[in-house]
């Protein structure tokens, strides 16, 4: 037996209003059963609005396109991507596009027929798939993306699929190795931090939108990254959604000068030499000096405005002794 696909039933609790429903006594008299024993759900591959199949094949299906997180959405895509072609190489001639024929269940001739999809019932407690074989694995590649079966178990708690949805795809693999790619990204994130001068931690922690000052000490600049980099994503602020690593790399990686002036601007702003509008324009006293941050970093480095940068950093020196 190869790798097992894994659909599981949703089992709920039930109060006690609810018991002397059919439901509910199943669940209290019967073992925790959610239906009658025998009887079953049956699923068909779903059909987009586009006339698209979601089979769980194709890199380019909407449901993909719509994950948020950049590395799941990798994941995703290797994974249907080896997937479709280790499926057609063994199927032979068989198309399996998301606009073949062969999802089309209704031009079945019958539950022999290997030239369409059949249909899958789901039962209580667990549905296995033997992975080892196609049709089975086949199944399971489009059972695991429909959208009437949540993607995890944690993904119907979190809300994201109907309170009435009855399965889930319990795929451990999956979940393992986003996990562990996470982990990986997390650390490297860290090690790359940790090998930084104190000055230069100290301008990639301001510009992530941390607490730190040039008096920060290491220890608290170090705990700051490093909490900020496991919550894997900004809860809020100028990056809110945004992945914390990619971030943070966009500014590890970042020229030394350009760093140091991206860090001046910022500074600037939260010492109130500069005020940042709404409308994202920055403003010294009553005039207008660029349309915003980044705006602003160009015309400081460029080598015809360097007086000007001097005269930033004279400022922000003399506010910081006055502040002290």
């Amino acid at each position: 037996m190869g790798k097992i696909g894994k659909i599981s039933v949703i089992k709920r609790e039930y109060g006690n209003s609810q018991q002397e429903t059919m439901e509910g006594s199943l669940a209290k008299y019967k073992n925790g059963l959610t239906r009658i024993p025998g009887t079953g759900v049956f699923k068909y591959p779903y059909k987009e609005i586009d006339g698209k199949y979601r089979t769980g094949l194709d890199p380019e299906a909407g449901y993909i396109k719509r994950i948020a997180d950049p590395l799941e959405k990798e994941l995703e895509i290797a994974r249907v991507k080896a997937l479709r072609v280790k499926l057609e190489e063994a199927l032979g001639e068989i198309d399996l596009g998301p606009r073949s024929s062969f999802w089309n269940y209704g031009l079945s001739t019958s539950s022999d027929d290997q030239r369409h999809v059949q249909p899958a019932k789901l039962l209580d407690g667990d549905n296995l798939f033997d992975c080892a074989i196609t049709f089975q694995e086949l199944t399971f590649s489009w059972l695991r993306v429909h959208p009437t079966i949540a993607s995890s178990f944690q993904a119907w708690e979190r809300g994201e699929y109907p309170a009435d949805t009855q399965f889930y795809v319990a795929d451990d693999e999956i979940e393992t190795a986003i996990a562990y790619k996470k982990k990986r990204l997390i650390n490297n994130a860290i090690t790359k931090f940790d090998n930084m001068t104190p000055d230069k931690k100290r301008k990639v922690a301001r510009l992530l939108g941390l607490p730190v000052t040039e008096e920060s000490k290491e220890d608290f600049v170090y705990n700051q990254v490093d909490t900020l980099l496991k919550e894997t994503e900004f809860k809020s602020g100028t990056f809110q959604g945004l992945s914390t690593i990619d971030v943070f790399e966009r500014f590890a990686d970042m020229k030394e000068q350009l760093l140091h002036i991206k860090d001046l601007v910022k500074q600037a702003i939260g010492h109130s030499i500069y005020r940042a509008k709404p409308n994202g324009r920055i403003y010294e006293g009553e005039y207008e000096v660029a349309k915003d941050e980044d705006d602003l970093v160009k015309f400081l480095i460029d080598d015809d405005h360097q007086e000007e940068l001097l005269i930033l950093e004279s400022k922000l020196k003399t506010k910081k002794i006055a502040a002290a």
